[in-house]
């Protein structure tokens, strides 16, 4: 376009430009998700994810009921726990539950939470389904929402390139979490290799802004070696061992790294993934450029089983053919056909921003229930990944 006359001198020292990635909802897009498994092909450790269940708690309002202990029983002894995010909502999937037992295909969901009770029973077998919990009670007033945030981050010698511009994005959303009108516990995880100085190393989450800034700024990439890192116990760490708080609304994970973890603990994931549905973790996973196709489908589905993002950084091997068939018509007002993209930094804080909205939000309004999002017309898509403009 015609060039402009500036009005003022430019800095001398400009702001290094954000980071682009692409994003991918594989809940949003379920069926077509399923689709890019069977091309990705199946491993022994993958949940099965082919049948889903959205447990909804809703106050006599119909408002969302955050961090409700749901329980899901049958016809066995056993029972299985999951716990609602700021949505009110948790995802079910009733083929990782088998040994809970449907009794005439029925399972039995209940919860006490914010001083009632409440039951639903559902359909074991059905492929794609909301169950509703109504309680008899309000939800409690209160102020400004608590989120935690937790980076779980690769630190080994093969980040090295990417480091300094994930350093830059974390302390560009510490920034910004100032301002999005909720109050952040922030905290990270660094995992590296075994054999390296350390396998993994925790930040407890924590209000203090600037301590948390300095840590950050003190992280730098090391060792490593062979392609696959200990990303098993990384996700394990967060999990079970940083200090998640019971008054937070959301549970929020952000899993970075450019390596699959090692093919002899991918055993262990199933029981991570379950923890973390337990706790209401919800993990949104970030593949650096370089992450392998093996990698990519283990972020992928990390982030679909506990109601995540799928993010991927626009450079070298981790982007569009990362994301499935996509969406052959437009996106939508976007810039890319099949996804939404923009600053990453700005897709991180936008879930932040998210979950404080789900407060506010119809919760049996769910993106991708029996249609994907994508083959839905845009004026009638139950949400529209805002397209962030780039800085």
């Amino acid at each position: 376009g015609p060039s402009r006359v500036a009005t003022e001198p430019a800095p001398i020292v400009q702001e290094q430009p954000g980071v682009k990635a692409g994003e991918w909802d594989d809940n949003a897009n379920y069926r077509e998700f399923q689709k890019y498994l069977a091309t990705a092909g199946q491993v022994a450790y993958a949940p099965d994810i082919t049948h889903r269940t959205f447990i909804v708690v809703r106050d006599a309002d119909g408002r969302a009921m955050p961090q409700c202990r749901v329980t899901v029983t049958g016809a066995s002894d056993a029972a299985f726990q999951l716990r609602t995010g700021a949505s009110g909502r948790a995802i079910f999937f009733p083929r990782t539950a088998t040994a809970v037992g449907a009794e005439n295909n029925e399972l039995l969901a209940s919860t006490s939470c914010g001083g009632a009770t409440g039951t639903a029973r559902f359909r074991a077998e059905a492929e794609d389904q909301v169950v509703d919990i109504r309680l008899g009670t309000k939800r409690a007033q209160q102020g400004l929402p608590v989120i935690d945030v937790a980076f779980v981050l690769d630190t080994t010698g093969s980040m090295s390139e990417e480091i300094a511009s994930v350093k830059r994005t974390i302390a560009q959303v510490t920034r910004n979490l100032a301002q999005a009108g909720v109050r952040v516990r922030i905290g990270m995880v660094e995992y590296k290799d075994h054999g390296d100085t350390f396998v993994t190393k925790g930040y407890p989450l924590t209000e203090d802004v600037g301590r948390f800034a300095l840590d950050v700024s003190n992280v730098s990439a090391g060792g490593g070696g062979d392609v696959p890192e200990a990303v098993e116990e990384g996700m394990s760490y967060a999990v079970n061992n940083l200090n998640w708080s019971s008054d937070a609304v959301s549970h929020l994970a952000f899993l970075i790294g450019d390596a699959p973890p090692h093919a002899e603990r991918l055993a262990a994931f199933p029981g991570v993934l379950r923890e973390a549905q337990r706790k209401g973790i919800t993990f949104h996973t970030i593949a650096a450029s370089g992450m392998d196709q093996m990698g990519q489908a283990f972020w992928r589905r990390a982030a679909q089983y506990t109601g995540g993002t799928n993010m991927f950084v626009l450079r070298g091997g981790a982007g569009p053919q990362s994301t499935g068939a996509g969406d052959p018509i437009s996106s939508c007002g976007g810039t890319q056909r099949n996804y939404a993209s923009g600053n990453l930094d700005q897709l991180i804080l936008g879930k932040v921003q998210r979950e404080a909205a789900f407060l506010r939000a119809d919760p049996m309004r769910i993106p991708g229930l029996l249609t994907d999002e994508n083959a839905r017309p845009c004026d009638k898509r139950t949400t529209l990944s805002p397209l962030v403009a780039a800085k």
